[in-house]
């Protein structure tokens, strides 16, 4: 897939392997060489915690360019190769939504009925049907089931923890 890669890195965070050479960090460049400041400080703190806790991180980041990925995070057993990390580039259009089309789409991802999110945001079902059908039209999508794999795929919530997102609800 071309929106999806892997970075293989030691523990200093220089890049020892990757799949995609449309991805802009090469072997031995730092792996957050080409991100944004903000993004630079997050990745080398969830670096840090992979490394010394052997927690699993993830984690939305942002290149120079303003491009957006999301990345997860896993330790690894040997120092040559400490981290492995997945990340899949997150379309531009996204940036179109309002910010209660997104949260809509975050609890979509996870599962949650149109019912419930109302409840969540004391909404009418008949609003989020509207806010989920204006983020269809946005993102040019034919279908609720392509918002819905849409939603799975890119707004899934970076806070939810990776080993409770299969058939879990918020």
């Amino acid at each position: 897939m071309d929106d999806t890669f892997i970075v293989l890195c030691d523990w200093r965070g220089h890049c020892t392997w990757t799949n995609s050479g449309s991805l802009q960090v090469k072997v031995g460049e730092f792996i957050w060489e080409h991100l944004s400041a903000e993004s630079q400080k997050d990745v080398k703190s969830a670096l840090g915690k992979v490394v010394a806790l052997r927690e699993s991180q993830q984690l939305e980041i942002v290149d120079q360019k303003g491009n957006r990925c999301r990345a997860w995070l896993w330790p690894l057993n040997s120092p040559e190769m400490a981290v492995c990390s997945l990340g899949i580039r997150i379309p531009s259009n996204l940036s179109l939504l309002s910010q209660r089309e997104r949260d809509c789409l975050e609890l979509l991802a996870v599962g949650t009925e149109t019912r419930l999110i109302a409840e969540k945001f004391d909404l009418s079902i008949s609003t989020i049907h509207t806010h989920l059908k204006h983020a269809r039209e946005k993102l040019d999508l034919p279908s609720i089931e392509a918002l819905i794999s849409f939603a799975a795929r890119y707004c899934f919530p970076v806070n939810q923890p990776l080993d409770t997102r299969i058939g879990q609800g918020p």
